[in-house]
C-alpha cells in the first residue's frame, strides 16, 4: 500500500501515539515530598519544596499521571507520609490492572533518617514502605543528603548520606530507587539552577533532553543516564562532586516509560550542533523549567506547557536570550527565535521576581529569610517570617522558618549568658511549631529548655520567698516616727524623730534636753523582718558648742586604769563628738519599735588634750505612723 508522502509524518505520529497509549496502560500514582527546612541544626534549603512541584508538573503533563492521582506534601510530617503510603496501598489493592507507583523526596537526610518534621522516618522504613506498595513498578527518587557543607550543598558537613538498600527476594514485579549521591557524597543545590542539580537535570531529561533514541518518550533508565552525566559533569569541579546512584531490581522485557514528550501541549525543538547549551525560564526569570544541550547527531525536543518563556542560548564568551510564546500544538525551532546577546556576568537568573504574583513575591521573601538564617542573620529572617506569618497564619514554611530563627537566636543568647532571651526565645520556638519536640537535632535544646525552666523555677521561688519576706517587713508601710532615748550616745535624754527611706534606711533627728544639744544621723536596717540587727553613725553638737548659750559644766567622774581618777564634764564628752552605734531592733507591725544595743561615742578630752573614747547603752522606744 503506497501512502502520500506527505501522509507519513502524519502515520508516524499516530503510530507513536497509538504506542504510547498502549504503553501507558497501567494505572499511574505518584507521591512527591519536599522540605526546605529539616532539622533544627540543618542549615536550610531554598529550593526543595520548589522541586517537589517540578516534578509533579512533568508527571502530569508528560507522564501520563492524572492530576488527582499525584499528591504533593510540602513540609510533610512523617505522619502525613506514612498514612499517604498506607492509603496509596489500600488503593493499589482494589486495581485490577498493571500500575506504576512514583515516590519522590527532596530535602535533608543524614546516614539514617529523613529529617521530616514529626516522628523521625529511617531510610530503611521509607524504602519498605515502597518496596511493598502492591504495585507493578515501584520507583523511588531521593535527592537529599545530611546538611553542612559548602556552595549551598544540601548540609553543613560533609558524612556520609545514605545508602538505599534493595532486598533481592522481591514479591512484586520490580523496585527501582535512584538516588542524587552516592554512599559518600553530598548533594547540591545552587543558586544559579534556583533547585538541586540532580532534580534539575532529572526534570529537564523528563522533558525530552535525555530522549536519547528519539522515540518520543523518555524511559526509566533514559532519565537517570541524563541526570546522572549532567549532575556528574556541573559538580566535577566543586570541592563536593556528586555521582548519583541507582539500583534497579525489574523483572520482564520493556522499559518503565516516565514521560512521553510527544504529548506535551507545546515544544521547543534545539538544532543539531556541537554541545550549545540552552536554558528555558520563566519570563521574570526567576525559575528554571528545563534545559537541554543541542546535539550534533540529532534534534533535541523539549516538551513544555503553553505560555510565555525567555529562552537563553549559553555560549562560552556571552549568552543570548529570546522571548517565545507557545501556543498549543506548536513544535518551535530555536533556530527561529531572534537572540539579542547579553554578557555572561547577567547571569541566568534575575533573583528577583518583580513582576511576579503576590504568592511569587510571598515565595522570594521565604527564600531571602532562610537565605540569612543560613548566613547567620538570624534577627533579620526572624522579622521577615513574623511579617509573613502576619498576613498568611498557615504558612508553614514561614511556621518553621520562625522557628528554626529562634532556635539560633537561642544559641546566640547562650554563647553570652543571656538565659532569660534563651530560654524565651527556646520557649518561643516551640510554641511556633511545637513539632521541634519530635525533632532528633532539638533534643539537646529541649534538655537545655527544661534545665532553663528549672532554673527560672528556683529564681521565681527566690523571689517569692523575698517578695513574701518583704510583704511581712513592717517598716513597708510606715515612714515617720518619734521617740525618745534615755543614757545614749544622743544624749541622756532625747526626743529622736526617725524617717523611714527604701524600707531600711532610717536618718533621724534627735533634740538632747540635758545638753542641750542636737544629734544628726542615720540607722541602716538591713533585714526585712520585725526583728533586725540595725548599725549606725552620728554626730552630736550641744548649744554652747554652737554659740547658743553656756555650757553644761554636768561633772561625770572617770579613772584611767582604775587607778588616777579625773572629772569629765557634760560639754566635754557631748560637746563635739562622733558616735558608732550597733544593736538590735524590734517592730511591730502596728508601729511600736525599741532599739537595744552599744554606741561608741569619740570625744575630743581638753584636759588630756587628746581624743576619748566612751561605750554607752543604747536603750530607744518610739511610733512610728
Amino acid at each position: 500500500m503506497h501512502f502520500p508522502h506527505r501522509l507519513i509524518p502524519l502515520l508516524a505520529a499516530g503510530l507513536t501515539l497509538l504506542a504510547a497509549a498502549a504503553a501507558s496502560a497501567e494505572e499511574r500514582f505518584a507521591l512527591v515530598f519536599g522540605d526546605n527546612v529539616g532539622w533544627a541544626n540543618d542549615q536550610p534549603l531554598r529550593h526543595a519544596e520548589t522541586d517537589a512541584e517540578h516534578v509533579r508538573s512533568v508527571l502530569i503533563e508528560l507522564g501520563g499521571f492524572a492530576p488527582d492521582r499525584v499528591v504533593l506534601l510540602r513540609a510533610p510530617l512523617t505522619g502525613d507520609v506514612r498514612a499517604q503510603l498506607r492509603r496509596l496501598s489500600e488503593t493499589l489493592r482494589g486495581l485490577k490492572s498493571e500500575s506504576l507507583v512514583l515516590v519522590y523526596y527532596s530535602g535533608h537526610a543524614d546516614q539514617r533518617h529523613l529529617h521530616l518534621r514529626g516522628e523521625p522516618m529511617t531510610h530503611d522504613e521509607f524504602h519498605e514502605l515502597v518496596r511493598d506498595l502492591p504495585a507493578t513498578v515501584r520507583v523511588g527518587i531521593l535527592d537529599a543528603c545530611k546538611s553542612g557543607s559548602i556552595l549551598a550543598s544540601k548540609g553543613a558537613r560533609p558524612v556520609t548520606p545514605f545508602e538505599v538498600k534493595v532486598v533481592d527476594d522481591l514479591k512484586v514485579s520490580g523496585v527501582a530507587f535512584l538516588t542524587s549521591s552516592g554512599a559518600d557524597e553530598l548533594s547540591q543545590e545552587t543558586r544559579a539552577l534556583a533547585g538541586s542539580v540532580f532534580t534539575h537535570h532529572l526534570v529537564s531529561g523528563m522533558r525530552g533532553a535525555a530522549d536519547a533514541d528519539l522515540d518520543g518518550q523518555v524511559t526509566l533508565s533514559e532519565a537517570y543516564g541524563y541526570a546522572h552525566a549532567r549532575t556528574t559533569a556541573d559538580t566535577a569541579p566543586t570541592p563536593v562532586p556528586q555521582r548519583p546512584a541507582f539500583r534497579f531490581e525489574l523483572k520482564g522485557q520493556g522499559e518503565v516509560v516516565l514521560t512521553r514528550v510527544v504529548q506535551a501541549a507545546a515544544s521547543l525543538v534545539l538544532p543539531r550542533a556541537d554541545g550549545d547549551r540552552y536554558v528555558v525560564m520563566d519570563p521574570q526569570e526567576w525559575q528554571l523549567v528545563a534545559e537541554g544541550r543541542a546535539n550534533p547527531q540529532r534534534e533535541t525536543v523539549i516538551g513544555l506547557p503553553t505560555g510565555t518563556y525567555r529562552v537563553k542560548r549559553v555560549l562560552p564568551d556571552h549568552m543570548e536570550v529570546a522571548e517565545v510564546g507557545l501556543q498549543p500544538g506548536m513544535r518551535l525551532p530555536v533556530g527561529a527565535l531572534a537572540f539579542a546577546p547579553v554578557p555572561l556576568s547577567n547571569g541566568l537568573l534575575k533573583g528577583r521576581p518583580e513582576d511576579t504574583d503576590l504568592a511569587g513575591m510571598r515565595e522570594f521573601q521565604r527564600q531571602q529569610a532562610f537565605k540569612m538564617l543560613a548566613s547567620g542573620e538570624a534577627g533579620s529572617a526572624l522579622t521577615i517570617f513574623s511579617n509573613l506569618l502576619a498576613s498568611q497564619p498557615d504558612d508553614w514554611a514561614s511556621v518553621r522558618g520562625k522557628a528554626r530563627a529562634l532556635v539560633r537566636l537561642a544559641e546566640a543568647y547562650e554563647q553570652v549568658g543571656d538565659h532569660v532571651h534563651e530560654r524565651e526565645s527556646l520557649r518561643g520556638a516551640l510554641v511556633t511549631d511545637p513539632t521541634l519536640s519530635e525533632d532528633p537535632d532539638f533534643r539537646a535544646w529541649y534538655r537545655r529548655l527544661d534545665e532553663l525552666d528549672r532554673g527560672a523555677l528556683r529564681e521565681q521561688e527566690i523571689r517569692r520567698s523575698v517578695e513574701r519576706e518583704l510583704k511581712q517587713n513592717p517598716r513597708l508601710k510606715r515612714h515617720f516616727g518619734l521617740g525618745v532615748d534615755t543614757f545614749t550616745p544622743r544624749g541622756f535624754f532625747s526626743l529622736v524623730a526617725t524617717g523611714i527611706v527604701a524600707d531600711m534606711v532610717m536618718p533621724h533627728l534627735a533634740v538632747d534636753f540635758v545638753g542641750p544639744g542636737l544629734d544628726l544621723g542615720v540607722r541602716v536596717v538591713p533585714m526585712g523582718w520585725n526583728f533586725s540587727p540595725f548599725v549606725g553613725v552620728g554626730a552630736h553638737l550641744t548649744g554652747a558648742t554652737l554659740g547658743w548659750m553656756e555650757p553644761n559644766r554636768s561633772v561625770l567622774t572617770g579613772s584611767t586604769n582604775g587607778v588616777q581618777s579625773y572629772q569629765l564634764t557634760y560639754q566635754d564628752i557631748f560637746g563635739k563628738s562622733v558616735h558608732f552605734d550597733l544593736g538590735v531592733q524590734y517592730f511591730a507591725q502596728w508601729g511600736f519599735a525599741t532599739e537595744l544595743g552599744l554606741g561608741l561615742t569619740l570625744y575630743r578630752d581638753s584636759k588630756a588634750d587628746s581624743l576619748g573614747l566612751m561605750i554607752l547603752p543604747l536603750l530607744n522606744v518610739g511610733f512610728f505612723f
